[in-house]
């Protein structure tokens, strides 16, 4: 792995030092890497950029505490001049709201662009190989970013990061240019920019589990009380709940539940689980069995209109035409957002159309108004 010289941001001097490169240079290169899959609260743990040459390494766990601790820098990355260069950045926006209040402004992103393109391999490795012609090391794509000290290998992964998307960024901003699709591109930075961080517990997400809606109703008070017991595992433990207890043995407790520890092992319970919390998880069950909690009502999915179906059936159908006619992706005729808006809730005013935009409805504005005619 190629060796690049990186400065430590781990003072709050360091981050106002930072934020004057920042402020000097409007454009530059943004990455993240948090320790999600590794604790009960997940965190970002790093952040790496790339400015006119130079690159920086921002320990967030070695700043002060809280959602200011980023502050030095928010004029810089929320300014209305700055060009934030990222890949599939909706992670990154998501925690730096969560976790900082920071909203990244001018947001640039290589895997929004590649998709716009209609390439197929869209991930940093696959952009950087066809663009730089480099094969980066995957090897700590699943590393805990909360561990310290970081060792020397995976902080040169993560200077790759940043390392090479000013170059895929400027190649594919060219191609962008030369398929006349700047203003589609701009929107969709922009959903990027809206994206929020959608995790943390919820009282009835277990109905989100794969599955579980075919379980008969008797059963669904072992989920319920398995899926509160799991996350008070987790947070007790500081482990994401799946790695208590995974979803595929969530249910299968609830299909067959066990009444003595050698059921749980032959369930494919983890035997530390076991010999530690076995006895608990049986009496959740039992206690689950015996005086079943409430279950939360199921979420109800919408009721379909047959005519928003029509609706939406034709504006596929003529995306999937036009994209085809016109060579491009067919999210650059018509964004998915905008899709189902139009299909649900045909607009007269068309600019009122998420992720429309002007440039589509000065192209299209008689089409759609006529495929969402009923």
């Amino acid at each position: 792995m190629e060796e690049h010289e990186y400065t430590w941001v781990r003072t709050a001097v360091e981050l106002r030092e930072l934020a004057a490169v920042l402020d000097g240079h409007p454009v530059h290169v943004f990455d993240t890497e948090s320790n999600s899959g590794f604790v009960y609260d997940e965190r970002l743990c790093l952040l790496q950029f790339e400015v006119a040459g130079g690159f920086w390494l921002v320990d967030l766990l070695a700043l002060p505490e809280g959602r200011q601790g980023l502050d030095p820098l928010r004029a810089a990355l929320e300014g209305a001049g700055t060009v934030t260069r990222l890949h599939g950045g909706e992670f990154d926006v998501g925690c730096l709201k969560r976790d900082f209040d920071l909203a990244l402004g001018g947001v640039w992103d290589s895997q929004q662009a590649a998709r716009s393109l209609g390439w197929e391999k869209t991930g940093y490795g696959s952009l950087v190989e066809r663009v730089c012609g480099i094969a980066l090391d995957k090897a700590f794509s699943h590393y805990d970013w909360g561990h310290r000290p970081i060792a020397p290998e995976p902080l040169r992964y993560a200077v790759q990061d940043v390392v090479y998307l000013s170059a895929v960024c400027e190649h594919l901003e060219r191609l962008i240019r030369e398929a006349d699709i700047e203003e589609e591109l701009e929107i969709a930075n922009q959903a990027v920019m809206d994206s929020t961080w959608g995790g943390g517990y919820q009282a009835d997400g277990f109905w989100r589990i794969k599955g579980v809606w075919g379980l008969p109703s008797q059963q669904m008070p072992v989920v319920v009380a398995l899926y509160r017991w799991r996350e008070e595992m987790a947070r007790d433990l500081d482990r994401p709940p799946g790695r208590v207890l995974n979803n595929r043995l969530l249910l299968a407790l609830s299909r067959n539940p066990p009444s003595a520890p050698g059921h749980l092992r032959r369930l494919g319970i983890h035997g530390r689980l076991v010999r530690e919390r076995g006895r608990e998880l049986l009496d959740v069950i039992a206690a689950a069995r015996r005086d079943p909690p409430a279950v939360p009502p199921r979420p109800q999915r919408a009721r379909e209109d047959p005519q928003a179906a029509k609706r939406a059936d034709r504006l596929r159908k003529w995306r999937r035409g036009e994209g085809e006619r016109r060579g491009v992706p067919e999210q650059v005729v018509l964004p998915s957002a905008a899709l189902r808006h139009l299909a649900m809730l045909p607009e007269e005013d068309l600019t009122r159309v998420p992720q429309l935009g002007a440039k589509r409805v000065r192209l299209y504005g008689p089409t759609l108004e006529a495929l969402c005619r009923n």
